[in-house]
């Protein structure tokens, strides 16, 4: 049976945290103290006691995930996993946007209560650590993972990596408190490139690239948000799997970087160094038990859902591993775990190990566990390890508006046609939707089937409405398939109507982890459903329901109002319909671009400076909507920029301030954006790069400064073998988007 261990999961009943005969004490007569204010000292010395204590079967345990992993005997209690990408992936847990709807908030502070908020969650279902965030960058579009990302640029993601780490872990004396868990940063590093845009699949690049482009929001994760564990890429990187790659976890992640958590593999990827199937194999290394070890070896810790760590003892035995090692994987892990949860009385120091424990060592094969996983499409939690408040927790209605919150930030408006938009209800007598995915629960990847509620598109714009606004729903086509039998009714419908919402994207079937796309269009008939709908000469508003970037030319040529709603998360058709009506004012901005057709590809806006015409297969040269793009209902100025001092040394920082004034007669969000470049240096630096953005509220005619800072930090890059901050004029751009431009001025590096 599972470890019972809910009580080290309150602190209301941590008195039952007991001393072990051997290690360090912790004084009885006096209040318990919560594990995660435990002297580091103290907890090194408990930490060393049990590893003495603990027979080597005991101490592989550590180092499996997915499984029962504490030690009864010794009070050590499970670590419970899950995912976590959007909320917790659990029935009735609280399903918040998808990472990549999260990424077009622009809203760090946002992030970081959406990350608490689903770290309470996951306390109270008795869950210790989650494998998130994902800080692959998006920079290519037909990779199928683009969902599960926050956005292209290392700077954006940085930040957004940071503050969801800091709501999920803590900060400060709040760290790994009692309603925080373990972050994993994944996937550790450069996945979001792969060739040919299919998961997994191998990376060549430079050292100078890594460094500047994909290197950032993990080191940041490290260094600022002090990140509790790592999982590995699938691919390999410049030739050598990420899983084996010592120069990766050992030379850059802990030496360098100072990385004091653990590594913890991703399913199948060690099995992957040697071959877990002939179209899914490295073939690097000669057998599963090599694979074993040359992960072990490089710095892989944890291994997740799998059998090959079970192995250690008899790399031990035949002098490929030594105790030592052993010992040094076991103490990250058991240095996190009982920070986190703390020891369990149990009873008994003393003891073989538990008949359930003893036969998942003795097991030889994952099969029945991946089996598993696949039919339950989730990953689940012993009912044992849940708070008797877990319900009460999961169904608070703050987490629920905060939910709602978030969808309404995250809505980006990409075309508006003579304002169009916000429709006004008391105007209308018959609207339309039609789309197949109007009617359809739609949340995106590592989504629970059945969470506490959603809203879909069309119940979202009834209950928007007042009794004397018909809202008719015809599906119109079909998105698995280009069968047409189903457009006539919708044709027939559009004739009563006086303005047609057309809902159309995509689902998890369609794109998604393992499900990469060579073509951007829509699938199925949703194109010419659209098509059909503005031939009949009545408004129409299309509203994109979708995980990553799609090629809509004809729509944004022809369609008067284009609205980018992602993947919402619970309260999508909510959300969608304050929008279109106006209730709020759409101020997200896209954090990928959207190419006009996938010969633009590579089209992240922070590119080498071209150097001669590139047609694109004839098309324009910009892209179809540029990164940071997004409009709202509003309008804004910017005016006044200052740079102060216009000269630094070195060693200086600049604030670069610009004054930005709401000048409509909304009140709106504007996301002022940063952007610089360099000319003249000793190697070619991008056209521009992202090194600042904040999300401002402005009312009619309110008006406000926006500084940012510029320093070492951000001009430096990669030459050689180090960072280099070279002399000369900075080019700084404040606006709108990458394309957007409002103010220009110049800072001089002597």
């Amino acid at each position: 049976m599972p470890i019972q261990f809910q009580a080290s999961l309150r602190c209301a009943t941590l008195a039952l945290l007991i001393p072990l005969a051997g290690v360090s004490a912790r004084a009885q007569a006096n209040p318990p103290v919560p594990p995660h204010q435990v002297p580091p000292q103290q907890l090194a010395a408990e930490v060393d006691g049990l590893i003495a204590r603990m027979t080597l079967e005991e101490k592989v345990l550590q180092l499996l995930a997915y499984q029962p992993n504490g030690v009864p005997r010794l009070g050590i209690p499970d670590l419970e996993t899950c995912e976590l990408l959007h909320g917790v992936l659990s029935d009735g847990a609280t399903c918040f946007p998808q990472a990549i709807a999260m990424g077009a908030m622009w809203d760090p502070d946002l992030m970081e209560q959406i990350a608490a908020t689903g770290a309470r969650e996951a306390r109270a279902l008795g869950i210790g650590q989650a494998f998130t965030p994902m800080l692959g960058l998006a920079r290519d579009p037909r990779w199928g993972r683009v969902e599960e990302s926050y956005g292209e640029d290392p700077y954006h993601v940085s930040r957004s990596g940071v503050a969801y780490i800091n709501g999920m872990q803590g900060t400060g004396a709040n760290r790994y408190g009692p309603d925080k868990i373990i972050a994993t940063a994944k996937h550790f590093v450069a996945d979001g490139e792969p060739y040919a845009g299919q998961n997994g699949e191998d990376f060549e690049t430079s050292e100078r690239v890594l460094r500047e482009i994909y290197f950032p929001p993990f080191e940041a994760a490290v260094k600022e948000a002090h990140l509790g564990a790592v999982m590995p890429a699938h691919h390999a990187l410049n030739g050598v799997p990420c899983h084996v790659n010592s120069w990766l976890l050992d030379e850059v992640l802990r030496k360098e970087w100072g990385f004091d958590g653990f590594v913890i593999s991703d399913m199948g990827d060690i099995p992957k160094v040697y071959s877990l199937a002939e179209d899914w194999a490295h073939l690097y290394a000669t057998s599963p038990a090599d694979a074993a070890i040359r992960a072990f070896k490089a710095g892989v810790d944890m291994e997740l859902v799998g059998d090959l760590y079970k192995g250690l003892p008899d790399a031990i035995k035949n002098g490929r591993v030594s105790v030592t090692e052993i010992d040094r994987a076991v103490r990250r892990v058991l240095t996190l775990k009982l920070r986190l949860l703390g020891l369990v009385a149990t009873g008994t120091n003393n003891g073989p190990l538990d008949e359930t424990k003893q036969a998942i060592l003795n097991h030889t094969g994952p099969e029945d566990m991946f089996a598993k996983l696949i039919a339950e499409g989730k990953f689940t939690t012993p009912a044992s390890a849940r708070r008797p408040d877990y319900q009460a927790v999961l169904n608070d209605p703050a987490h629920d508006a905060l939910a709602l919150r978030a969808a309404e930030k995250a809505i980006v408006l990409l075309k508006n046609q003579h304002n169009l938009l916000p429709l006004d209800p008391a105007k209308l007598k018959n609207i339309l939707v039609v789309g197949p995915l109007a009617t359809r629960q739609n949340l995106g990847g590592y989504s629970t089937s059945h969470p506490k509620f959603y809203v879909n598109m069309v119940d979202g714009l009834k209950a928007a409405v007042g009794p004397g606004t018909a809202v008719g729903y015809e599906p119109g086509c079909e998105v698995e398939n280009e069968s047409m039998t189903r457009l006539p009714a919708a044709v027939a419908a559009a004739a009563q109507a006086d303005v047609i919402i057309a809902v159309v994207g995509q689902t998890r079937d369609q794109a998604g982890e393992n499900l990469d796309r060579d073509n951007l269009d829509l699938v199925g008939g949703q194109q010419k459903l659209v098509e059909a709908m503005q031939a009949t000469g009545k408004p129409v508003v299309v509203v994109l329901e979708n995980g990553a970037p799609l090629t809509i030319n004809w729509i944004n040529d022809h369609v008067p109002a284009i609205v980018e709603s992602w993947y919402l998360g619970q309260s999508a058709g909510t959300a969608v319909a304050e929008v279109l009506f106006g209730k709020v004012n759409p101020g997200g901005r896209l954090s990928v671009t959207f190419p006009r057709n996938v010969g633009q590809i590579p089209c992240y806006y922070n590119h080498p400076v071209f150097t001669g015409p590139m047609g694109y297969y004839q098309s324009p040269n910009a892209p179809l909507y540029p990164f940071g793009f997004g409009l709202s209902y509003t309008a804004f100025d910017y005016s006044g920029l200052k740079i102060e001092p216009a000269v630094i040394s070195p060693d200086q920082t600049a604030t670069v301030s610009v004054i930005v004034k709401n000048t409509g007669a909304r009140a709106g969000d504007e996301v002022v954006q940063l952007y610089i470049h360099q000319d003249y240096t000793s190697l070619k630096r991008p056209a521009k790069q992202l090194e600042g953005f904040r999300r401002v509220t402005l009312q009619p005619g309110e008006t406000t400064t926006v500084s940012f800072t510029l320093s070492r930090e951000q001009l430096k890059f990669w030459k050689d073998t180090g960072w280099v901050m070279e002399p000369g004029q900075i080019n700084v751009q404040l606006g709108a988007s990458s394309q957007d431009i409002r103010q220009k001025g110049i800072l001089v590096v002597k």
